[in-house]
């Protein structure tokens, strides 16, 4: 019972402390008032003495914008009374936010005695912009620029430091702009439009505007502008094929014997017809007439075609059966292939040109798809060998091999893929077989991929009695900061074509970190091993190292610099020594007038090759110049290369100019010093000519020829003779009867315009010009008339009431020093046009069309102290009809009535309960 009387007093003792306060004085809303409202603020007056008083009351604010509606009065109380002292306030929209002193001054009228008293209220603060769009053109020509307004007001009582951006255009403005509250900007944008436009089209220009102070709030504003092309590229009537054919002088110092000759190569690629489902690709190279490196272009002929599920390819090609057993071997065959719904059936036969071991291979296979990412294929593979010379790695190939496999990819969760192959191998008298798995994850902060395969050592296919097993690990730690891990250990034993070296065999492991220091810097520290061994003999290097890296990535200015430092201990395998090995490298690379520039350098100390402690430098350059859309330039030059890159062909020094002539014609010149693929210190030279012709071949005709023809009616114009008409690149000029007509048209969509140039200057067209036309049929008639234009003119007045009270007199005058504005607005349902007017002003619309037009006025922010008489006016204008309009606007003034009675103010007291 006790907790349950302590409870109540507890929730009531509250209440009663409130009552109590209320006996002394009214408790107003003094805060969280809001800008552009009226309201009251109570002052409890007190009359101790023994005599009635009489008081003259002023009320001052401590803010122009807090405006007292009632600026002076008198006010009586009785001897020993107490009485409420109200003061109407109107809060302007525009008044900050922030704490305000209202101030009354009472001065006795018997004895002149004063008194003051004041009350703090608070504005609470208000964001509100807006943005419109004012004015744009409904078009303009390519190559013209794209000049488009908008409206932006802060009616908010803020002071808002803003942001101005365009995605597609230049504002005319700072980027930062300082808006008072009541603050109104006409914001400009620009853009040029590119005068080579192909083909008609609509651009839309945007502004957005967003605060500093909360940038995820932002306004946007759009229009939309039609560009119409002055250079159309015309639908052709032909579906083409892209063709280029060239012919090169090619000439090579190639180990002192020099070789030239002249090269040829046509290449086309494709669809056959209009709907895009018949595409057709077909290459031929002839000879090349110096010996071939990667620089040149190894004889090739094929043609292949695809349809929707068909696939066909005839001739060169790297044909590839699986992983395990025929990864990629380039020859001259056939490649079939067709996909069902669910299942693809598909084979291919072979003759490889670059591998004496086989003579000819034959491969069919059939994939079935489970779901989008998972699929199971299952093939065959049929080897037949070269007589004579059966050498097929390190085994003998002594007869036929059949090769089945299988393989697939599953997709185990959106973040798990699975794959894998298994084979077998059988000849006359060897079996083999190999396996390979691959697993890659992809979570939110970890990546990895695992592949793992293996071969026995009478496995017949691309691999021969090897394992591979190469993974990446990335964690990333936070945004700054990621741990990472990679290995790689090679195949050794596999059947490479004899048009290629095979890398050096690498066992590598390195692990590390990267930190991102800043927003354009990286560094990076690894730690690690690798194994290079060469393949070929006599051996250049067989060594282990076991490093420490850094590296570091820097954006200076313009420039961007890595720098590394590697630090190793080496075990020479080949002389049996062992040492240090350092490398330092710097790269440097920057752009300035369309060229871009990137220096090396390197300085190393390595017991890697046949020296302890040698020392060895490089140092190079690349400069890539790009002079125009047609001409460009690029230039290399590198001292020398380490002799783990041997199987390459590696440039010393390279020069490459390129120039288009006129449209589909081009040159190329090139001259490079190089070191072909296995040498390490002879350098051959060899440079290149080429001419370049870029066809289009038609290949299906898609439409007729079309025509447009028409008159321009003389609704009571001076003339229609001699009047220029465009449709895209085409031209018209009407006779005398206003006739015009448009021949040998491509079929499609056009825009029609006329020159107004040729027209009187208050000529406008009966329709909205230009006008688009979708011209298909063999005669297409387009008439329209030429009248004389009507224009609407108008002002803008203020009337005032005038019963106002003097407060109100100085109020305006006040007022006076601000111009408030008016959005006028014309419309005739296909044109748009808006205005900014301000009080007292005129305004006018030219260049309309005659016909019937409304005008609507809109406030843009007006003080609501103003009202407008007529918002709406609907006109109907006549051919060369100037109307006029007069748009009142009038000032409201508020008017206070007093009750007659004063205002008692008291307290109910609340009894206790006994």
């Amino acid at each position: 019972m006790i907790k349950i009387w302590f409870i109540y007093i507890s929730l009531l003792f509250p209440v009663l402390i409130f009552s109590q306060q209320q006996s002394r004085e009214i408790v107003n809303k003094k805060d969280s008032l809001l800008p552009g409202t009226s309201t009251s603020i109570s002052f409890i007056l007190e009359n101790p003495k023994s005599e009635n008083k009489k008081y003259t009351i002023e009320v001052t604010t401590s803010n122009p914008n807090i405006i007292p509606i009632l600026s002076k009065g008198e006010f009586s109380i009785s001897a020993g009374e107490n009485k409420s002292y109200i003061v109407p306030l109107r809060i302007a929209t525009e008044a900050p936010q922030g704490k305000y002193s209202i101030i009354i001054n009472g001065t006795d009228q018997y004895d002149g005695s004063r008194f003051t008293k004041n009350v703090d209220i608070i504005v609470s603060g208000s964001r509100k912009l807006s943005l419109t769009a004012l004015q744009a053109p409904e078009f303009i020509r390519a190559g013209e620029t794209i000049q488009a307004s908008f409206l932006l007001k802060n009616s908010g009582n803020i002071v808002e430091n803003l942001i101005l951006e365009s995605k597609n255009a230049i504002v005319d403005h700072d980027t930062y702009l300082n808006m008072q509250p009541g603050e109104a900007k006409i914001i400009t944008i620009r853009k040029v439009t590119s005068a080579e436009l192909g083909q008609n089209e609509y651009q839309n220009l945007n502004l957005s505007v967003s605060s500093q102070e909360n940038p995820t709030e932002n306004q946007s504003a759009y229009v939309s502008i039609k560009i119409i092309s002055v250079k159309p590229v015309e639908d052709d009537i032909y579906h083409r094929l892209s063709v280029a054919t060239s012919l090169s002088f090619i000439g090579m110092q190639n180990m002192g014997v020099f070789q030239d000759g002249f090269q040829g190569e046509i290449y086309g690629k494709g669809s056959l017809d209009k709907e895009n489902k018949n595409n057709f690709e077909f290459h031929a190279v002839t000879k090349n007439p110096v010996e071939f490196n990667s620089f040149t272009q190894y004889e090739e002929y094929f043609i292949n075609y695809k349809r929707e599920n068909f696939f066909v390819h005839l001739g060169d090609k790297n044909y590839s059966a699986s992983y395990l057993t025929e990864f990629a071997r380039y020859g001259r065959g056939a490649e079939i292939r067709y996909d069902f719904k669910k299942v693809s059936l598909g084979g291919f036969y072979n003759h490889p040109r670059f591998f004496r071991d086989i003579k000819d291979e034959l491969n069919v296979y059939s994939i079935f798809k489970i779901h989008k990412e998972s699929e199971i294929t299952a093939g065959y593979l049929y080897k037949i060998p070269r007589k004579g010379e059966m050498n097929f790695g390190n085994i003998r190939l002594d007869s036929e091999a059949h090769l089945p496999y299988t393989s697939g990819k599953f997709k185990i969760s959106k973040n798990i893929m699975v794959s894998g192959e298994l084979a077998y191998s059988k000849t006359d008298t060897m079996e083999g077989s190999a396996y390979m798995v691959q697993t890659q994850a992809t979570f939110e902060k970890l990546n990895g991929n695992i592949m793992y395969m293996r071969s026995s050592p009478q496995f017949a296919g691309y691999f021969t009695n090897t394992s591979t097993f190469n993974g990446n690990l990335q964690y990333r730690i936070s945004s700054n900061l990621n741990v990472f891990a990679n290995y790689m250990r090679d195949a050794k034993n596999f059947q490479r074509d004899t048009l290629f070296l095979a890398a050096p065999y690498r066992n590598f492991l390195q692990y590390g970190l990267q930190y991102k220091y800043l927003a354009n810097g990286f560094l990076m520290l690894y730690n690690g091993f690798q194994k290079y061994q060469d393949r070929l003999e006599p051996k250049q290097f067989d060594y282990h190292d076991r490093f420490f890296k850094v590296s570091i990535d820097q954006k200076i200015g313009i420039f961007q610099v890595n720098l590394e430092g590697q630090f190793g201990k080496t075990e020479n395998y080949l002389t049996g020594f062992s040492g240090n090995s350092s490398f330092y490298t710097a790269n440097l690379s920057f752009e300035r007038l369309k060229t871009s520039f990137t220096i090396y350098a390197s300085y190393a100390i390595t017991s890697r090759y046949q020296l302890q402690n040698q020392k060895q430098i490089y140092y190079g350059a690349r400069i890539i110049s790009r002079f125009s859309d047609k001409t460009n330039f690029s230039l290399f030059y590198q001292n020398n290369y380490m002799p783990e890159e041997y199987f390459k062909d590696r440039n010393l020094f390279e020069l490459l100019f390129h120039q288009q002539i006129f449209l589909g014609n081009e040159l190329d010149l090139s001259g490079r010093y190089s070191l072909q693929r296995g040498e390490l210190g002879n350098k051959d030279f060899i440079f290149s000519l080429r001419y370049t012709l870029r066809l289009r071949v038609p290949v299906q005709k898609i439409a007729d020829y079309t025509s447009l023809s028409g008159n321009i009616n003389n609704l009571g114009v001076n003339k229609t003779e001699g009047i220029k008409l465009m449709l895209g690149s085409y031209l018209s000029i009407t006779d005398k009867n206003g006739n015009y007509t448009f021949k040998n048209i491509i079929p499609g969509d056009y825009y029609l315009e006329i020159d107004r140039s040729t027209t009187d200057i208050n000529d406008i067209t009966s329709i909205s010009l230009p006008v688009s036309l979708n011209l298909t049929n063999k005669e297409n008639i387009f008439n329209f008339g030429l009248m004389k234009a009507a224009s609407i003119e108008g002002t803008i007045q203020l009337s005032e009431n005038e019963r106002s009270y003097s407060f109100a007199k100085l109020q305006l005058n006040k007022d006076k020093k601000k111009r408030e504005s008016i959005i006028i607005e014309a419309n005739n349902g296909e044109q748009t046009y808006r205005k900014i007017a301000f009080i007292g002003d005129s305004f006018d619309f030219t260049y309309l069309r005659p016909g019937d037009w409304k005008v609507k006025i809109y406030r843009n922010g007006l003080d609501k102290r103003y009202k407008i008489s007529v918002e709406n006016f609907d006109l109907t204008l006549k051919p060369s009809e100037k109307q006029n309009i007069t748009i009142h606007i009038t000032k409201q003034q508020s008017e206070i009535k007093y009750q007659q009675e004063s205002i008692k103010v008291g307290y109910n007291e609340i009894k206790k309960k006994k």
